[in-house]
Order: C-alpha cells, then structure tokens, then sequence
C-alpha cells in the first residue's frame, strides 16, 4: 500500500507541476508572438521611412541624382507598392493584414523584392520620377 500511495503522490506532483508550467509557457509563447510582430512592424516602418525619405531627397536634388542604400525587408512582407507618390509594404501579421505607407513628393518606380533579406538599392532621380532599383 506504501509504494502505490507514493507513487500517486508523485503522479499528483507532475500533474500540479503540468497545470503551473502549461499555462505559462502558452503565455510566454504569445508574448513572443506578439514581440516578433511588433518587431516586424518596427523594422517595415523603418524601411518604408528610409525609402521615402532618400526618394524625396534625391528627386529634390533632380537628375541625375543617385544614392545607394541597404534596406532590410523583413519577414513576412506579402507586397511592395509604389504607387502614385507613397510607398507602402503589405506586411502579415498574427493578428491579420496590415499596410505599412509613408508618402512622398516624387512618383516612384521601379520594384523591390518581397522576400525577407537585406538588399542594395541604387535610388535614381529622373525626370519628373524616382526609380529604384535592386543593384
């Protein structure tokens, strides 16, 4: 009778052990979900922020301007548009999708891919536009 009321005790211990550590580590694993979206988000909008401005530097300076820059585009871009004076990156999230845009003074042309990474690309100014390109 000792040995199998110890050994319920011990099954009693894990079982308390379980319902303390699952809840946490569900918790902690949705913290870092949210953490790794805002990071995401943080990194999208420093890019997008980067883009716009050097776009707007250089098209004020006229042609033919040029700067070369590195960007990062981070995980989980779905699309990169430029359309009619604004940048925007189509990012997916936990929690959907979202856009991330800043506007600009120049059109700007030209494509950028959406996979994750760090690229060079050379902005351009041209008559009347920007162009970007992956170099």
């Amino acid at each position: 009778m000792a040995k199998s009321q110890v050994a319920t005790e011990y099954l009693v211990i894990i079982a308390v052990g379980m319902m303390i550590l699952i809840p946490m580590i569900v918790h902690l694993n949705e913290m870092y979900v949210a953490y790794k979206d805002e990071s995401r988000i943080a990194s999208a909008k420093t890019t997008v922020n980067k883009i716009a401005s050097l776009s707007n530097f250089i098209y004020s300076q006229g042609s033919p301007a040029k700067v070369v820059t590195r960007i990062y585009i981070p995980e989980g871009v779905e699309g990169i548009e430029f359309g009619s004076k604004e940048v925007s990156f189509r990012l997916r999230t936990k929690a959907g999708v979202i856009d991330v845009s800043e506007d600009t003074i120049a059109e700007i042309r030209g494509n950028l891919p959406s996979s994750p990474g760090v690229y060079n690309v050379a902005i351009i100014a041209e008559e009347g536009f920007v162009n970007l390109t992956v170099i």
